[in-house]
């Protein structure tokens, strides 16, 4: 590549960058920016992997099929028994204590081990 060249594209980007720095778009100006320290909002779903023993494996599945002959449907998907429990516990303080406690038990058979 010729240094005529090399140097031509590096003025182009040059030219260009300072063009976009010194004359924000309308848009830009128009919108609020975020108060500094701030993080922005997440909008794409977050992934979360269960390991599971075969037997609660197999539970997981019994409760999804049982629930799909209760509601007359195909299938009913085990991310959708997830989700309702999650909601389940946000919303049940019983239920909520229930699974604080199991969650104790569990952690302190973990500890002991």
């Amino acid at each position: 590549m010729s240094a005529a060249k090399s140097r031509s594209s590096a003025d182009r980007f040059a030219k260009a960058a300072s063009s976009r720095r010194t004359a924000p778009a309308a848009t830009e100006e128009a919108q609020p920016r975020p108060e500094r320290g701030r993080t922005a909002v997440r909008s794409k779903p977050l992934r979360t992997t269960v390991d599971l023993s075969p037997a609660d494996h197999k539970r997981l599945r019994r409760i999804a099929d049982r629930l799909a002959d209760d509601l007359d449907v195909g299938e009913v998907p085990r991310r959708a028994v997830w989700l309702a429990l999650l909601a389940e516990l946000a919303e049940d303080d019983a239920l909520y204590e229930r699974v604080r406690d199991r969650v104790k038990e569990s952690r302190d058979d973990v500890d002991t081990a």
